[in-house]
């Protein structure tokens, strides 16, 4: 169920974009509207570990938006400095990678690859043409003692009474965290699956985040991401995919 929780907060943070940031494109000036989000829908997943098939889960879907704090799914963040467009403050973001050995025959052996809470700081400019972001987070619990940086660029569009939300980036990963996840140990080592030592790793992704209005305070929601492996995570011996991709669909209410 790890993937669902993080997939669930994807879709999240994909729906408040749309409304955080789709007036302020209009009026940057303006003060920021405080907005709860509650919901339920479907999270279709895969996981790129060998043996391990996509699952459907249903998904509870919740979050908070405010002038400085800001609840997605399962992270969040604090808005220190808020002005002319700039915004930049410290940021959590759970990470649900990982696996364990009884996910499938191939990782029997394996030591389990456990979840962890990332933590750093999150830098964003926000302009009539779209929101660029940059953010850098390190492992807070000692689980993979790496980091990440993640370079992206959002647009926020309205068209035939949909919001169309897509966005583009780069996932820079550090050797000690590609290693953790996608490594196999000398001790893990078995005969079809070599000791593997991975390096640090640049994923490109995409990602689509469409909502409709209802009636009154609701909403229907869908959000598609992509994510290409670097050739450090496909050449492990434990991964038999070369791309990540999710899928969430549900139906939100807001007040």
């Amino acid at each position: 169920m790890k993937i669902a929780v993080v997939s669930s907060a994807l879709l999240i943070c994909a729906a408040t974009t749309i409304t955080a940031y789709g007036d302020e494109t209009e009026a940057p000036a303006e003060p920021r509207k405080r907005e709860v989000f509650v919901g339920a829908g479907m999270l279709v997943s895969s996981k790129p570990y060998e043996g391990v098939d996509p699952k459907i889960y249903p998904i509870p879907m919740f979050g908070y938006e405010g002038e400085r704090l800001y609840l997605r799914g399962v992270g969040g963040g604090y808005r220190l400095f808020h002005k002319g467009g700039w915004s930049l403050g410290p940021v959590l973001q759970p990470r649900f990678d990982g696996y364990e050995e009884d996910d499938s025959h191939e990782l029997a052996g394996m030591d389990d690859r456990d979840l962890t809470l990332d933590g750093g700081v999150g830098l964003t400019w926000l302009s009539d043409w779209g929101l660029i972001g940059v953010s850098w987070i390190t492992d807070l619990f000692g689980k993979h003692d790496g980091q990440e940086v993640e370079l992206s660029y959002t647009a926020v569009l309205s068209r035939f009474g949909f919001d169309f939300v897509p966005s583009v980036g780069l996932r820079y990963k550090t050797d000690k965290l590609v290693d953790y996840y996608y490594g196999v140990k000398t001790d893990e080592a078995r005969a079809g699956r070599p000791a593997y030592e991975a390096d640090d790793a640049t994923d490109p992704f995409v990602r689509l985040a469409v909502r409709r209005k209802l009636a009154g305070k609701w909403s229907l929601l869908g959000a598609l991401q992509y994510e290409w492996f670097d050739s450090e995570i496909k050449d492990s011996p434990i991964v038999d995919k070369s791309q990540d991709v999710s899928f969430v669909a549900g139906v939100l209410y807001s007040w």
